[in-house]
């Protein structure tokens, strides 16, 4: 039974299938997450061996792109990054550029799944190195005739796997996993953090939304003021660029400053939080206002896109380009 742990299988964790946590988690970005986590341990092996190179004051990280899994996979890069988000939104990774090209991806171990859940898999952590002593089946006991989970992986002491049902408890127990009791505090966060996602969605991208939730750390207050402080930013540089009377009543100037029309501000929006998120959360100098560092770095970014969009969609002279660093 050795062969079962055989390093040519790629092996996926059951508390993704067991903890009611990941219970809306693909099985596509189940094995994702379970290159991610093979490739983990190649780092680590490194990092034992005295190379650094994959570890930092955060802990080990890995390189893995987007266009190396859909390979591995047999799947788009599209849908690569979009079962990359999901597996961000669960927590089980995190990911922080690392130059123009590289991401940082860190690993993350799924958490344990509760001692009363009913799991869904309750054969999978059963112990098949140690042998099983034979009892003639009609002098078995009831006892005898379960076989014992392996509780290396989990804390599920009380769960038996049937010999009999090959189906864990008694048979007029429910199968339907339990989803661990949340405050009242918590269900209204949960419920005002998918009303605002919803309408963030209408206007950003989802890679982009994923990201918020991420800064945000799933706290509403928090997210609201990422959402309110991107507005704010996109808004000053709208009345900048306005308060030339060339651009008031220019069509170009809608164009250019909204999310729908320019690709410059949805695309590369993602691009600013991810180094916002490096710079604030990970970077070696202090920053004393936070606040005031995401809104001038948004503001500048989206100054940025909406000057180049202009530059690159309308025939400006020299002396345009200028005037419009000056102004924005």
């Amino acid at each position: 039974m050795k062969s079962l742990t055989s390093r040519a299988f790629l092996p996926i964790n059951t508390d993704l299938f067991n903890n009611p946590k990941y219970q809306e988690l693909s099985c596509d970005a189940m094995v994702l997450y379970s290159l991610y986590s093979q490739r983990k341990e190649v780092s680590a092996f490194h990092s034992q061996t005295g190379n650094d190179t994959f570890t930092d004051s955060e802990g080990i990280f890995i390189y893995f792109s987007n266009d190396e899994a859909a390979k591995i996979l047999r799947m788009s890069v599209r849908k690569i990054s979009t079962l990359r988000s999901q597996l961000i939104d669960c927590g089980l990774i995190s990911v922080v550029r690392h130059g123009l090209k590289n991401f940082k991806i860190y690993v993350n171990t799924p958490e344990t799944t509760p001692a009363e859940t009913d799991l869904v898999l309750p054969w999978a952590n059963f112990d098949f190195e140690k042998p099983i002593k034979s009892v003639p089946a009609n002098s078995a006991s009831t006892k005898s005739q379960k076989l014992p989970i392996n509780q290396s992986n989990n804390n599920q002491t009380k769960l038996l796997l049937s010999r009999e049902s090959n189906e864990s408890g008694p048979q007029n127990q429910s199968n339907t996993p339990v989803t661990p009791k949340k405050s009242e505090k918590d269900g209204l966060n949960d419920l005002s953090l998918d009303s605002i996602i919803t309408r963030l969605k209408d206007t950003f991208s989802l890679p982009v939304v994923s990201r918020l939730k991420v800064l945000a750390n799933n706290s509403y207050t928090k997210l609201k003021w990422f959402s309110d402080t991107i507005f704010k930013a996109k808004s000053q540089v709208t009345k900048k660029l306005l308060s030339d009377a060339r651009w008031l009543y220019n069509p170009a100037s809608q164009e250019a400053t909204r999310f729908e029309s320019n690709d410059l501000l949805k695309r590369g929006l993602e691009s600013a939080l991810l180094q916002i998120a490096e710079i604030v959360y990970k970077g070696k100098e202090k920053i004393q206002n936070k606040a005031k560092f995401i809104y001038v770095y948004l503001r500048n970014f989206m100054a940025n896109a909406v000057k180049q969009y202009l530059i690159d969609n309308y025939e400006l002279t020299e002396d345009d380009e200028i005037e419009l660093n000056v102004l924005l």
